[in-house]
């Protein structure tokens, strides 16, 4: 009996060690894989933290904003700018639109003035040419001329400008004086005292005496911020607005000037198709102007123009300034007037900018 009490004693025993042994095997599970997550969770918070840290500084900066002025600068134009058209060798250049790409309110700001660019001062050597070339052109003309100081204003100005006061041996005044270079004095001495003063007399028996004008301005063509700087701001051209005359008559360009009324002269240079098409217009607006060409024959043209006998003076006054202008075109390199465009109304512009191919004359 004691033998069986024993045997039972020590299974006990040994059933009790077992779970002692597999309860504290449990227990250090536990506690490594509790160990191993914390050591884990640990280690992935670090490695977020640094992962965070990196990302920030890789990430692009946001795009700066950009201020853009919606009402570019524009300069105060002078009294002169203002009392009178702009002028020159101008085309017909406007200011550039905004692409569809572009928004509306960010348009390109407009550029500098000519007077407020900067450009070098002229060279002695610049200087020293122009007077040379100015007493070469000047030495054996009727010319009352001041020399000036070099002039430069931003990118306007020339090296050895003059002011004309008078040209010719009847010493015809411009009012105002003109400031200019002396290529263009010489060229408006040939045009006032060979052309000019022959066709006043023919048309009006009486001598040219003065010349209303304008030159120096420091702009653009046509005043506008994108077109290309203008002769006048070059000390290269001038406005001639009127003529007065000996007798007290004024010939004003606004005023007199009025288009030929003989088609075949005024296209004379356009042959061809065109040159046929405007002889057969104007004769059909004899015919319906005058209905009893028909009848009577079209060749009798005293009976298809009643009105020839009968033009009024400012005819002959027109006819004057368009001699002006025809021969000027033989002279300057640019000549513009009434009929180029709405700008030239009432002035002609004259300029002797070189051009590689031909010269401008409308």
């Amino acid at each position: 009996m004691e033998l069986i009490l024993s045997a039972r004693h020590e299974v006990l025993m040994r059933a009790r060690a077992l779970q002692t042994l597999a309860i504290a095997r449990a227990v250090r599970f536990l506690i490594r894989t509790s160990t191993n997550l914390s050591r884990a969770v640990f280690i992935g918070l670090v490695v977020l933290v640094v992962l965070h840290a990196y990302l920030i500084k890789r990430e692009p900066a946001p795009p700066s904003i950009e201020i853009v002025r919606t009402h570019p600068f524009a300069s105060p134009e002078t009294p002169a700018q203002q009392s009178h058209p702009p002028s020159g060798p101008e085309n017909t250049k406007t200011e550039q639109a905004p692409s569809p790409s572009q928004p509306a309110d960010q348009k390109t700001p407009a550029p500098l003035p000519p007077a407020l660019q900067k450009a070098p001062a002229w060279t002695e050597s610049e200087i020293a040419d122009a007077k040379a070339e100015c007493a070469r052109l000047l030495d054996k003309m009727t010319v009352v001329t001041e020399p000036l100081p070099p002039a430069r204003e931003g990118t306007c100005g020339a090296p050895a400008p003059r002011e004309l006061q008078s040209i010719g041996e009847s010493k015809v005044k411009f009012q105002p004086p003109a400031t200019l270079r002396c290529p263009m004095i010489a060229a408006l001495n040939t045009w006032v005292s060979d052309k000019l003063q022959p066709a006043a007399k023919r048309s009006f028996g009486s001598p040219i005496v003065r010349i209303l004008a304008g030159s120096y301005s420091c702009r653009n063509r046509y005043g506008l911020a994108r077109a290309p700087i203008s002769e006048h701001a070059l000390m290269n051209a001038i406005d001639i607005s009127g003529f007065v005359l000996e007798n007290g008559k004024i010939v004003r360009v606004s005023r007199s000037w009025t288009a030929h009324n003989d088609e075949e002269s005024r296209d004379a240079p356009k042959a061809g198709v065109a040159h046929m098409r405007a002889k057969t217009v104007t004769v059909v607006a004899v015919r319906v102007g005058a209905p009893n060409s028909v009848a009577h024959g079209a060749d009798d043209s005293s009976k298809t123009k009643p009105d020839d006998a009968k033009k009024p003076e400012k005819d002959a006054t027109s006819e004057f300034l368009h001699v002006a202008h025809d021969e000027a075109c033989k002279i300057f390199g640019t000549v513009l007037g009434p009929d180029a465009n709405a700008a030239h109304h009432d002035h002609f512009h004259l300029d002797m900018k070189e051009r590689k191919y031909r010269s401008i004359c409308q």
